[in-house]
């Protein structure tokens, strides 16, 4: 969902958290393009989702992914 600052506000729904973050996807209508990382704890995009959008323009979000420490 969009507030009216255009930031995305996110859901919560019991322990379905995102402890590295979550990436935010837009269907073009023939992928899943990235359009915002909220990362914490080096988090980064992970895959997009699996299934392809059901409309142009649709928005999901998925957990960020820890990164290994070097």
């Amino acid at each position: 969902m969009w507030n009216d600052q255009h930031q995305v506000v996110m859901g919560t729904s019991g322990s379905r958290g995102a402890p590295s973050g979550r990436a935010i996807w837009q269907w073009s209508g023939e992928q899943w393009d990235l359009k915002l990382i909220q990362s914490e704890n080096n988090g980064v995009a992970g895959d997009p989702p699996s299934l392809p959008g059901r409309f142009k323009g649709q928005l999901r979000a998925t957990p960020c992914v820890e990164t290994l420490a070097t």
